[in-house]
């Protein structure tokens, strides 16, 4: 499967750790990690945009497998590899170490699984994966909306908010929800 993702990277040499975001999020939630990986992380790291996040086109279906595929494809065939996944995220590096793909994948690190899934929950999760885009008039709509659906109770640190003014070019442009 060739699946052109938007990945951000860095560091060099092996091994190559592989960090995946959650459902509804892309590879910027990683940005202030980048820091700690410079002066810790003896390898190079990626930063993908799962298919239909972010900056990555979607799949014509969305299975567990499919997101691990599109990761596999820019992976540089025999690199040593740590996934480190959030949530979805973690579900996909569990797939991708699966043996399916050609991946040695050395460690899966999952933060905030759900490792349980039922016939209803897979149901549910394909209907949500069905729905068109909705668009949100503002950043603040934006930004409420993903509080709401992610859990988080913490503010929010936009670009080009007084949290975060230096940022640019603003990271999701125009505001966008799956």
């Amino acid at each position: 499967m060739q699946t052109r993702l938007r990945v951000q990277g860095g560091g060099s040499g092996e091994p190559l750790l592989v960090l995946l975001h959650g459902l509804g999020a892309t590879g910027d939630v990683w940005a202030g990690w980048r820091p700690l990986l410079a002066r810790k992380w003896p390898g190079r790291w990626l930063a993908p945009d799962l298919p239909g996040h972010g900056g990555s086109p979607p799949l014509a279906a969305y299975t567990f497998d499919g997101f691990a595929a599109a990761v596999a494809g820019v992976v540089q065939p025999g690199s040593r590899v740590v996934v480190l996944g959030h949530s979805l995220g973690g579900v996909v590096g569990l797939a991708l170490a699966g043996g399916s793909f050609a991946v040695p994948v050395q460690a899966v690190i999952g933060l905030g699984i759900k490792v349980s899934w039922t016939d209803e929950d897979l149901d549910r999760a394909q209907a949500v994966a069905r729905r068109p885009p909705a668009w949100f008039a503002s950043r603040d709509e934006a930004a409420a909306r993903y509080l709401r659906v992610s859990g988080t109770r913490l503010p929010l640190a936009i670009c080009g908010s007084p949290a975060w003014p230096a940022c640019s070019p603003p990271m999701i442009t125009p505001w966008t929800r799956g």
